[in-house]
């Protein structure tokens, strides 16, 4: 089963497709890629030497918004899976409750049709955490998107870059692909810079 990792624009479309072949294992005898550098993108990230959030401090369905993936281990993975077990949406259409259920496609795609996120409610902190849950699974494709959407998606504090580069890298951990994976990466990266440029001439 092929796996298509879909990074979208600063509109919510799709601005760069990556085809894996479904090995989404973290395989340690690859050469190593880095992702694309700040530096190549002239953009800084400002660095927090200690993450100001932990898992307390919210629920798990605020966590995709809060928290890097490191920080994010199986007792936190373990919560999320519970949670969106017993998650009970109204009105939800199949391709939703698929994501719900862990259909990294249907993740995806469910993120994707939400684009631009401009207020985070109940709704959108429900579909994010499948997107989340299939990510912390080893699904790189959803480790990108996520990266995206946080970084295009204002998230209540200063953080928002740092948790982007925090899911590429994890993506990155488990691409079956990491050189298309960086190309990924480095239009993910483009887009966010595109967006804050825009968001301070406003």
């Amino acid at each position: 089963m092929k796996d298509t990792t879909k990074a979208p624009g600063s509109d919510g479309k799709t601005a760069l497709e990556h085809r894996g072949d479904g090995d989404n294992r973290a395989d340690g005898h690859r050469a190593p890629m880095p992702l694309p550098s700040l530096g190549d993108q002239a953009w800084r990230f400002g660095t927090a030497p200690t993450w100001p959030f932990s898992p307390n401090d919210s629920t798990p369905l605020t966590w995709w918004r809060r928290l890097p993936a490191h920080i994010l281990r199986d007792q936190e993975r373990a919560q999320i899976s519970e949670t969106l077990q017993h998650v009970d949406v109204l009105r939800s259409d199949a391709e939703f409750r698929a994501a719900l259920n862990g259909d990294v496609d249907a993740a995806i795609a469910t993120a994707l049709s939400m684009m631009p996120i401009e207020n985070i409610d109940f709704h959108t902190d429900i579909a994010m955490t499948a997107l989340l849950h299939c990510a912390l699974a080893g699904q790189a494709s959803a480790a990108l998107v996520l990266a995206q959407i946080v970084g295009l998606t204002d998230m209540g504090h200063a953080l928002s870059r740092e948790l982007s580069v925090s899911w590429l890298g994890w993506g990155f951990r488990y691409s079956a692909e990491p050189e298309k994976f960086g190309e990924a990466s480095a239009v993910v990266l483009s887009a966010i810079k595109a967006h804050e440029r825009g968001t301070e001439e406003d």
